[in-house]
């Protein structure tokens, strides 16, 4: 099973108390990086909020959007009276009158419009726990939400990357085939070429092994080849575990599938061989570009 960086998820609840709405983005990162846009009201439930996200999520950036409405008014955060903007107020309003152009006094329909005279007490409020716990849950359902959003965009992932690597396995079997074929018909054209320079003359068995060590070593890919197998087999079985995350481990096993290929490529210097290798790196550069999603 793989799980993509990439995905939506939301969720929302509405009680007679209030209404709550979340919203997940998320897209690809090194690591975990948690993006917080929560009302001033929510804010003592971000570590809450981070330690659900790290219970279940493991890479990518995650922006997280809150819709938070308080519906009973007996739940919303108490409101104090600014004593000294009162008093403020009432001597502006008495030296008014002392004018004589001003008739009556302040009311207190005219003093609940005055800006900062009733302040709601924000710093160490708390919502009471059965409220928490709606918020919370809310939260946990939309990332839940998220990761099937992330499970389906793997799948897709999963099933591309599969093919490439079959196809990694099929293109590195070629390529061992070609060097093998390769190095007998190097001997054997050597062999013909000598009995027809002079039939007469018999063939130096020394001179004759020199020559094909020296192209059997330039052609000599055998370790390159057993490695590549051995990273494209890991990577094969990596995919197919449900461990999680995957993303660094199938970076680093391409990172090495890229070494060897490249390192064949250098070694066997041949047109006949050219399309194979080109083959190779291509598949490993589509990989590598799906790898860059996986969580």
């Amino acid at each position: 099973m793989l799980f993509s960086m990439t995905g939506f998820g939301e969720a929302q609840r509405e009680t007679n108390d209030i209404r709550i709405a979340f919203r997940l983005r998320s897209v690809n990162n090194k690591g975990l990086d948690i993006q917080l846009k929560l009302p001033y009201d929510l804010s003592y439930l971000e570590s809450a909020f981070r330690s659900q996200c790290k219970g279940k999520l493991f890479r990518g950036r995650i922006d997280v959007y809150v819709e938070f409405e308080v519906k009973n008014p007996e739940l919303a955060p108490p409101v104090r009276m600014n004593p000294a903007r009162l008093n403020q107020l009432l001597a502006l309003s008495d030296q008014a009158l002392a004018t004589e152009k001003v008739q009556g006094r302040l009311d207190i329909n005219t003093l609940v419009q005055m800006p900062d005279l009733f302040q709601e007490q924000r710093v160490g409020f708390k919502y009471p726990e059965h409220i928490n716990s709606i918020i919370l849950n809310t939260f946990s359902d939309a990332l839940d939400c998220l990761i099937e959003s992330r499970a389906e965009e793997g799948a897709h992932l999963l099933r591309d990357i599969q093919s490439r690597v079959q196809t990694l396995h099929e293109e590195k079997n070629k390529v061992r085939l070609f060097v093998e074929n390769r190095a007998e018909n190097i001997k054997s054209a050597m062999l013909e070429r000598l009995h027809k320079l002079n039939e007469d003359v018999g063939v130096d068995e020394n001179r004759l092994t020199q020559e094909l060590v020296f192209y059997a070593d330039r052609l000599d890919v055998s370790e390159e080849l057993t490695r590549l197998a051995a990273h494209i087999q890991t990577m094969k079985t990596l995919l197919e575990a449900e461990k999680r995350p995957k993303g660094r481990e199938l970076e680093f096993l391409l990172q090495e599938q890229f070494r060897e290929v490249t390192t064949i490529g250098n070694k066997v210097k041949l047109i006949e061989a050219a399309d194979r290798i080109v083959k190779l790196k291509t598949e490993c550069e589509k990989i590598k570009e799906q790898v860059y999603n996986v969580e």
